[in-house]
């Protein structure tokens, strides 16, 4: 083997001339070492696996029974115990030797020279050198110090690139990208090369040492893991026994629960039926009363009277809005509660469900073993979900589901009871009430008709006077024409006078009585005509007075027909106290 020696810039004057220099002459090259494997650790793996130990089924007296424990637990036990700690020695014994095969592996990677590198390198090249050259695709003495070409930085121009003098600000700036000569682009270094080299082969040696750790525990574990998983079968069936046991029992005591909760269903919706059928037949008495303020609402002017007929037929509505306000709450109660004990039978039925489910899967699990057809590998099975549950707070979700029901039903019962005696006090007090509507109707209609009475008679004798004061008024006023001749006598008697000559023309007695008579006669006729007009203002006074009688006969037969005639006839048709508790059909 043979390499050129140059000098470095730092050594000489700058000229390099290359010197030949053997390294390994033929006589003094040294055999190639190449060191044998390690033997095989020893092996403790039994000869003869354990034998399982049996369950006796049948009793056994005192004395009996404590050697049966004794053989079937505490001798098994101790020998499990026994290879428990053989296999923990061996498995020490494997560690310590894994550990100084790891401390020998770490003093031989801090030494200067790669040893088992350069054995390698020997078995493949005899004239290989371990002192100075390592193999040369591993570090080398010079690579940790700075190559010449590190010194300076890379430029466009230059041995390792081709290309031309740019003046532009860019010029020199080779950071963006590898320098790139004509045929081939340079990434990494000799050195890098070498460096990921050597980290390959560390790679490859713990890979090694793992192996050999698997190959033992391999060997030995089997035996003891067999065992223990038996057992552990055994243990999980019996225990799935006991569970599926008990979920039965869970599954039985919900399923009455379900039937109880389904029974107080179906008579809480006959009730609730019952109720809106009441509810329903309210409306008719409410219809009638309203219609009869209706009616007796659009009677004339002076008989819109609030009497004692109008109060009771409005206490009549506002006791029928406080029953239907009652009725109403009292159905949404029960709504609520029909509420409340579906979604309790819904989570009685989700329980059970539930618990039907586990009970088959468990059963299932109980008759699954090794031999079974059914059996495969699931992946992901043994993983447990952050939100499953304790099985004592299974056993409180039960219970608690079980009171809340029960609970729910006894406030249904409850429920029920009340609705009877509120249908049968709310029909008795609207029938008591309509029958102090009717009572006080039917006075007021004989009230009204005493009235019609009382003006028809008024009338008849207002028409009778009415007759009598237009015959008067005739008769006055022939009579005031009869004093027309005495005045004309007078008159005349008193112009004839008026012609006399002279002082004969003079104011005697005769003329004197002859004014007098005039005054007389004028006195009289004005005395008649006020008896005249006198008597004319009675007769407008009897018509006014028969207008009013004609106009107050007149409303109060229409308020005898909306009484008598409509609202007696609406209340016929009031509805009896079973129909109102919605026990009979209306």
């Amino acid at each position: 083997m043979s390499c050129e020696e140059k000098k470095t810039p730092h050594q000489g004057d700058g000229d390099c001339q290359a010197k030949v220099k053997d390294l390994n002459p033929p006589a003094t090259c040294p055999a190639p070492l190449i060191c044998p494997l390690p033997p095989d650790p020893p092996s403790f793996r039994l000869k003869k696996a354990p034998n399982p130990a049996k369950v006796a089924l049948a009793p056994y007296p005192e004395e009996a029974a404590q050697q049966n424990i004794h053989l079937t637990v505490v001798g098994p036990a101790q020998e499990h115990q026994k290879l428990q700690a053989d296999l923990q020695a061996g498995v020490d014994h494997q560690q310590k030797q894994l550990a100084d095969m790891r401390a020998d592996q770490y003093n031989q990677s801090q030494k200067p020279i790669f040893t088992e590198e350069v054995q390698f390198a020997r078995a493949m090249d005899p004239n290989r050198d371990n002192l100075q050259n390592p193999p040369c695709y591993l570090p080398q003495a010079g690579d940790d110090l700075p190559h010449k070409d590190q010194l300076m930085p890379m430029g466009p121009i230059g041995p390792w690139a081709s290309g031309k003098v740019d003046w532009s600000p860019m010029a020199g700036l080779t950071g963006t990208r590898p320098v790139v000569d004509r045929y081939s682009i340079t990434r990494f270094s000799p050195n890098e090369w070498r460096t990921r080299n050597h980290q390959t082969i560390q790679l490859i040696n713990g890979v090694l040492d793992k192996a050999d750790k698997n190959r033992f525990s391999a060997a030995t574990e089997f035996q003891r893991l067999s065992a223990l998983v038996t057992k552990t079968q055994a243990e999980t069936t019996d225990k799935l026994k006991l569970r599926s046991q008990l979920i039965g029992k869970w599954k039985n005591t919900l399923e009455n629960a379900i039937k109880a909760m389904a029974d107080e269903i179906s008579t809480m919706e006959v009730e609730r039926i019952k109720l809106r059928k009441s509810l329903v037949i309210l409306g008719v008495p409410e219809s009638i009363a309203k219609e009869c303020i209706e009616k007796r609402a659009s009677r004339p002017d002076t008989e819109l009277v609030r009497d004692q007929t109008e109060e009771e037929l409005v206490n009549e509505l506002a006791l029928i809005a406080e029953i239907r306000r009652l009725l109403k709450k009292t159905l949404e109660d029960f709504e609520a509660q029909q509420v409340e004990n579906r979604t309790a039978r819904q989570r009685l039925e989700y329980d059970w469900s539930d618990k039907k489910e586990a009970y088959e899967i468990d059963t299932l699990n109980q008759g699954l073993n090794n031999n079974s057809r059914t059996i495969m590998f699931r992946p992901g099975a043994v993983r447990q979900p952050p939100e499953q549950a304790s099985e004592k707070y299974w056993e409180h979700f039960s219970m608690e589901t079980l009171e809340d029901c029960e609970k729910c039903r006894q406030k249904s019962v409850a429920l029920r009871a009340t609705l009877n005696s509120i249908l049968m006090n709310a029909a008795r007090d609207i029938r008591t009430q309509a029958d102090i509507v009717e009572k006080a109707l039917t006075a007021r209609i004989n009230c009204t008709q005493e009235a019609v009475q009382r003006f028809e008679n008024d009338l008849r004798n207002i028409l009778q006077t009415l007759a009598d004061t237009e015959t008067r008024i005739l008769t006055i006023r022939r009579r005031v024409r009869s004093f027309d001749s005495a005045m004309k006598v007078a008159q005349t008697r008193m112009d004839n006078r008026s012609y006399r000559p002279n002082v004969e023309n003079c104011r005697d007695v005769a003329q004197q009585d002859l004014i007098d008579e005039v005054h007389t006669i004028q006195s009289s006729v004005s005395a008649m005509l006020h008896e005249l007009d006198e008597a004319e203002r009675v007769k407008s006074d009897l018509v006014s007075a028969r207008a009013v009688l004609e106009r107050e006969i007149m409303l109060k037969r229409r308020t005898l027909f909306t009484d008598r005639e409509r609202c007696m006839l609406l209340r016929s048709h009031y509805p009896s106290a079973n129909a109102l508790s919605g026990s009979a059909t209306f």
